[in-house]
């Protein structure tokens, strides 16, 4: 891309600051404000819409490159006790995971540097030891300098009789390192060691053997005379502090957000609870390609203005032959909603499906082998910008293996933009995905008139309930998967205070998911258990932003068909499927539903834009009353007959057998359905993330677009739902 920017802030109300960062690769560049309306421009839709708006950010700008500085490390800012001259130790416990690939430092600072060489070996000075250290094990490390001795101590944790432990001395030669900041993990220039990396201490003379051998046996560095630092990272591992227990307080911080609550050299594997035992919790994982903050300079800034409708805007970045949309979601005054229907846009979602590479990811080119979806990739400018650039989402694993639990708003997030496809999950059939599907939506609601204000996932995870009270009736986005703790309650206390939710998505309200709370623009996810493309190492299924256990949310009791009466059981990439009418669509309590809609007539059986046909598609939902849908729903209609392309979810198998395509397993189903909740709320599901992109077919005269406003309109209405 030859263009590409991000903003400050996703979601912004009047009079708030936004700033946009840009990148661009020519010397100059123009940018204007737009209104997002429709998205995709498939040929077989309403085609690209957005309106330009005037506003104070229009204009032509210089333009410059802004380089992504990748790579994790922990950062001490600099004092006098950390030059420790000619005497002086350190000490560390390490797990490297790529050994042997490049050199990769482990501690550095003004006249010292402990590294691993390029062939895995733990090097310091002259001092470097005859074997390199085998991936995923933990080691002690001590180097010791006394005067121009060296010492060089590595030891296993776990014992190995053929690979016992080392002590290497050699003789200084040459002069000291320079005179470096100290960092661990990196040097200032690069060097980042990927892997685990726990309780790094350092004193300030050369300790005996019996004091090495006590540190390795789990003596309490604070007790030994000459210490300088000594920093624990089981302290506040929810934040990017670095704590020293030692004498000096000699703090530090995280850069790029490198991953914690990471089990240690102690784990003893009888918690998985970081809270029930922190002492076994001291590790952070580092990573060669972690990026929490891009930290580029702002080319412009926008103060939303008063007069400004709430909706989806973009900063439109345009050079010679390169375009860029950076999107910005503007609600309505705080406290001041405009209109009767609010439009909660997944931007959690958005944020875990940011800059995903699933191709190039070992575990996802399995799975799309085994459906028979692979095309040629990268194919699309922001595919190739986020390979080369070494970018990953939720979705992804780091360079190591591990997979990637956070992702922050603070970077590009190349394909949450229009005209965006997710080629790949459908062969070449047209995927829109997330915010471009969800444009689908924006311009149904635009094109009947439906006056709606736009609210984000990271608002409503902020302010609770209060949000969503003012308004009549919520609408979903098509894929809204990943629900905090704190947005989940919310909900709830809505839909028990009288609200309305259409729920037009699938796999919805699926993974638990934590925001930092300490600055704010960071996710969290840790997989285990359920449909996954990584899983989180044994021990480590708690999420270091909350202390909350990870997962699907069904494991924590609640599962999404508790509160949507339907929750996730199939997904496929090939052509979906129409809806047939069930029993319970004749009950008079929803006979606004189907005013319009004949007794026999398929629902969404005819082409759509996502995977090319049938509104039941890509990702699909089912009733299931023993895990949570309530006794009273309705159940309205069922899309059945999908190809072995769609697999039934790997959580409710218990053991491996041919019998979960869509051909033979009836759980590979869509479901609709409605239920009441308390003083006049109520709940309206499709269970499918295909549903939004047949609304519109035939110029948006269809029945998918019927059902939807007759509920809509019913839902918004200041009045007792008709029955």
């Amino acid at each position: 891309m030859k263009i590409v920017g991000y903003s400050s802030r996703l979601s912004a109300a009047p009079g708030d600051d936004v700033a946009f960062m840009v990148s661009c690769a020519e010397p100059r560049y123009r940018a204007d404000l737009v209104r997002l309306l429709h998205g995709d421009d498939n040929p077989a839709g309403p085609g690209f819409k957005a309106e330009r708006v005037p506003s104070p950010i229009d204009g032509d700008y210089p333009g410059r490159e802004q380089p992504l500085r990748l790579g994790s490390c922990v950062a001490i800012p600099d004092a006098p006790v950390l030059r420790l001259g000619e005497r002086f130790t350190i000490q560390l416990w390490i797990w490297p995971t790529t050994p042997g690939s490049a050199e990769q430092a482990l501690v550095t600072g003004p006249g010292y540097d402990v590294h691993l060489d390029a062939a895995g070996r733990v090097t310091f000075g002259a001092a470097r030891t005859a074997r390199a250290l085998r991936e995923r094990a933990w080691y002690f490390v001590c180097a010791v300098r006394d005067g121009t001795a060296l010492r060089l101590v590595v030891e296993p944790v776990e014992w190995n009789p053929f690979e016992p432990g080392e002590t290497v001395a050699a003789v200084a030669s040459g002069p000291f390192p320079p005179d470096a900041p100290v960092r661990f993990a990196a040097r200032a220039g690069g060097a980042h060691f990927n892997g685990k990396l726990e309780s790094p201490c350092l004193f300030s003379r050369a300790l005996e053997q019996h004091e090495i051998d006590a540190l390795r046996t789990g003596a309490s560095p604070l007790a030994v005379d000459g210490l300088v630092a000594a920093w624990n990272f089981s302290v506040g591992m929810a934040t990017r502090a670095v704590h020293d227990l030692g004498p000096h307080g000699l703090h530090g911080r995280t850069v790029n957000f490198p991953a914690r609550a990471m089990t240690g050299h102690a784990w003893r594997r009888t918690t998985i609870d970081p809270a029930a035992a922190p002492h076994e919790y001291g590790a952070i994982h580092f990573h060669d390609d972690d990026l929490d903050d891009a930290g580029w300079a702002a080319d412009f800034h926008l103060t939303v203005p008063e007069s400004l409708p709430s909706g989806i805007y973009a900063a439109h970045l345009q050079t010679r032959d390169a375009e860029d949309y950076v999107p910005i979601f503007v609600r309505p005054p705080r406290g001041r909603p405009t209109a009767p229907i609010a439009l909660l846009l997944p931007t959690f979602s958005y944020l875990a499906y940011a800059d995903e590479h699933m191709l190039t990811n070992p575990v996802n080119q399995a799975i799309f082998a085994s459906f028979g979806t692979a095309p040629s990739y990268p194919s699309q400018p922001q595919d190739v910008y986020v390979v080369e650039h070494r970018l990953g989402s939720l979705y992804d694993v780091h360079s190591d293996g591990s997979g990637v639990c956070y992702s922050s708003r603070l970077r590009p997030l190349v394909n949450m933009r229009p005209k965006y496809d997710f080629m790949l999950l459908s062969g070449g059939k047209g995927a829109p995905h997330q915010l471009n599907a969800d444009l689908h939506l924006v311009d149904w609601l635009h094109t009947r008139s439906f006056a709606f204000d736009v609210l984000t996932d990271e608002d409503l995870h902020g302010e609770g309930s209060a949000l969503l009270r003012p308004y009549r009736a919520v609408v979903s986005g098509t894929h809204h998967e990943y629900w905090s703790l704190a947005m989940l309650d919310a909900m709830l206390e809505y839909l028990s205070d009288g609200g309305r939710f259409l729920y037009l998505s699938g796999n919805g309200m699926y993974w638990v998911t934590g925001m930092d709370p300490e600055e704010g623009h960071t996710i969290e996810v840790r997989r285990f258990a359920g449909t996954r493309s990584w899983e989180a190492e044994p021990g480590e299924w708690h999420l270091s932003t909350t202390g909350e256990l990870g997962g699907p949310w069904r494991y924590r009791g609640r599962a999404p068909q508790r509160l949507l009466g339907v929750g996730y059981t199939a997904e496929g990439f090939d052509r979906g499927r129409p809806y047939v009418r069930q029993p319970d669509s004749f009950d008079p309590r929803v006979r606004f539903v189907f005013e319009g809609i004949g007794e026999h007539e398929e629902i969404g059986g005819f082409p759509t834009l996502v995977n090319e046909w049938g509104a039941a598609g890509y990702e699909i939902d089912r009733l299931d009353h023993a895990l949570g849908t309530p006794a009273h729903a309705l159940h309205l209609a069922r899309a059945t007959g999908f190809s072995d392309g769609f697999q039934h979810a790997i959580e409710e198998n218990f053991a491996s057998d041919s019998q979960q395509g869509g051909s033979v397993n009836p759980l590979v189903c869509a479901d609709m359905c409605f239920f009441e909740y308390p003083n006049g709320g109520a709940v309206f599901s499709t269970g499918s993330i295909a549903w939004c992109s047949a609304l519109s077919y035939n110029d948006y005269d269809n029945n998918v677009a019927r059902i939807t406003e007759n509920v809509l309109s019913a839902f918004a209405a200041d009045a007792p739902l008709p029955c």
